[in-house]
């Protein structure tokens, strides 16, 4: 969710030693409240979907709850606060909860009375707890912001077992500043003993169970932390954050992936205390783990859920929730556009996912990372299987279900379809693409069981560079050991930002057609049933082989269907299809061009 900060006013009741925002006065014309509310429209008008409303301390202004209302009828999804909230009472709090207020950002720099000598406001510490207390029973979200600075750098790792003890789980999440300019400067840290702090109280809120992250465009890059890779979950990296004329990229910066997503070092930090030490990131694994559009919270509610629509020879148009139960995997495709780093989604939100796709008559289909990982799974089944009419599906790679119990476990609570991932017809050429050595003899003993205890199976294959070449012997393997299986065929989608864009992942269209007309032609011939190529995860459908002419009775694509992944270019306007085909992918377009498409007359 993109965020932007409004500022109410400039004044505050605190005089922190690290805070260069706070003013003793105010511009009349800057705070006066309909000067406010244009800067809500203005921000709100550009794309933001949460407006944080800031300061100085907003919570000394009267008109506050009004100014949350604008926010909302503006069209804010949430409007937040940030504030040191000690003079939030409980009349207060519940003023602002009832005029939309979602969200407050709490300023705690420490556990103890100490922090009121950085506030410079005897009595502040005290008064902040209490304003939280007032907040929580109110019903409004809270987290808490502490900055790493010198006065707050040996205590700071004790926050977060005081945050924990002291609101008991309710305080949701510790997010770490890391100022670079202050009225008072001997107050900043360089960036290798910040980047030391935040590592001392990462260590710290993992064992007190409370989620920690960096605020957002704040803190040392992740090169200053070495290879460590337990401080990845602090970072929300996305393409276009290395766009900052305050910031430097330096030469180490050159050899890393992630180059294009961070903004460097601070040209401030490099005139005060020079540059730290870096280890630029250059595994791919890492720049993943480092890829969050937001929180890790968010980012879980946003891929818990994928929505899908195909047409079925016997249910007819079928729109399909993809259910990711977990998001970890056992297997490392360079291809996948699934957050693999995640952890999974808290199980009552899984179960009302699986309610909410069947109450409103979409196919559940359990989905990953990989789904048998998680010890749930046999019980998510029977619980789709007892509320949706339509077929249970699996997206699996089936390592597990090499064990015939756990098999049977899962046909015998209702699944009735499996879609396996394989993807290669040599376990030299799988394995490479799965980056899990060994899994492709477990992957086929699963398939092995599934087909023994009568689960309906579809076998997945994604072209990429590496296995293009196998695909035709790929059929040759399903035609003689699973010859009643339906070979579905994927391409290769960077479809997301974690897919590397490379034409080392990605072959031209033009590289894979020869090869999927000749697997199209054997499988005909072997009499196995073929697909998926004419599907949102295949090619473009002007480019389906034309001995398969069933992509003419595809489903209309609703608009916006693709939540903008895909573009329709000037061959798509022309194109007797362009209703039933969602286009060409962005990040294909971006790497190879649109030229290969030829409308269908």
């Amino acid at each position: 969710m993109r965020s932007e900060q409004v500022q109410t006013h400039l004044r505050c009741n605190q005089n922190c030693t690290y805070c260069n925002a706070r003013r003793t006065t105010d511009d009349p014309s800057f705070v006066r409240a309909s000067a406010v509310v244009s800067r809500i429209d203005a921000a709100i008008a550009t794309g933001a979907r949460e407006v944080v409303l800031s300061g100085g301390e907003p919570t000394l202004r009267r008109d506050l709850a009004s100014l949350i209302t604008a926010a909302r009828s503006a069209g804010a999804e949430r409007v937040a606060l940030e504030t040191n909230a000690t003079v939030i009472d409980a009349a207060r709090a519940i003023e602002l909860r009832e005029a939309g207020l979602e969200r407050v950002l709490v300023n705690l720099a420490g556990d103890g009375a100490w922090v009121d000598a950085i506030t410079r406001d005897p009595g502040g510490f005290e008064a902040t707890l209490r304003g939280i207390d007032a907040l929580l029973a109110a019903g409004v979200r809270v987290d808490v912001q502490a900055p790493v600075i010198r006065s707050t750098a040996a205590r700071l790792p004790e926050l977060p077992a005081f945050v924990r003890e002291r609101f008991g789980g309710r305080v949701r999440t510790l997010l770490l500043t890391v100022p670079v300019s202050a009225p008072d400067a001997s107050e900043l840290l360089d960036y290798d003993a910040a980047g030391q702090v935040v590592r001392d109280v990462e260590l710290r809120a993992r064992r007190a169970d409370v989620a920690l992250k960096l605020a957002p465009g704040s803190g040392p890059p992740p090169c200053v932390h070495g290879r460590d890779p337990r401080v990845a979950h602090l970072y929300s990296l996305t393409p276009g954050a290395s766009a900052r004329r305050d910031h430097v990229h330096l030469a180490p910066c050159e050899s890393c992936v992630v180059r294009d997503r961070c903004a460097g070092i601070p040209r401030a930090v490099l005139e005060r205390a020079g540059a730290p030490s870096m280890t630029p990131v250059t595994t791919d694994r890492a720049r993943r783990r480092l890829s969050l559009i937001s929180t890790v919270e968010e980012q879980i509610a946003r891929e818990l859920v994928t929505p899908n629509r195909y047409r079925d020879p016997v249910h007819g148009d079928v729109d399909e929730a993809l259910v990711r139960v977990v998001f970890q995997c056992n297997q490392a495709c360079r291809f996948c556009f699934v957050s693999t780093h995640l952890p999974a989604a808290e199980n009552d939100a899984i179960e009302q996912a699986i309610r909410d796709a069947a109450a409103n008559g979409k196919k559940v289909t359990l989905s990953g990372g990989e789904p048998t990982l998680h010890p749930e799974l046999v019980r998510y089944v029977r619980l789709a299987k007892s509320l949706s009419k339509l077929p249970v599906l699996l997206q699996t790679n089936a390592i597990r279900l090499a064990d015939p119990a756990l098999a049977r476990a899962l046909r015998e609570a209702g699944l009735d379809e499996a879609f396996v991932s394989l993807h290669g017809a040599t376990a030299a050429v799988c394995d490479r693409v799965t980056q899990a050595p060994g899994t492709f003899d477990k992957t086929v003993r699963g398939l092995d069981q599934l087909v023994a205890v009568g689960v309906k199976v579809q076998i997945n294959f994604v072209i990429c560079q590496a296995n293009l070449h196998e695909l035709p012997a790929w059929v040759a393997l399903i035609a003689d050991r699973w010859p009643r299986a339906f070979a579905n065929v994927s391409f290769v989608a960077p479809s997301t930002d974690v897919v590397p864009r490379e034409h080392a992942l990605v072959p031209r269209y033009a590289e894979a057609m020869p090869v999927l007309a000749e697997a199209v032609a054997l499988a005909q011939a072997r009499g196995v049933e073929i697909g998926g190529f004419e599907s949102m995860c295949g090619v473009p459908l002007c480019l389906v082989p034309r001995s398969l002419d069933r992509y003419f009775e595809l489903s209309e694509v609703p608009p916006g269907f693709d939540a903008g992944e895909f573009v329709k270019t000037d061959a798509c306007a022309r194109c007797a299809l362009a209703s039933r085909c969602f286009g060409i992918r962005r990040g294909y377009v971006e790497l190879h061009g649109e030229h290969e498409l030829r409308p269908v007359g």
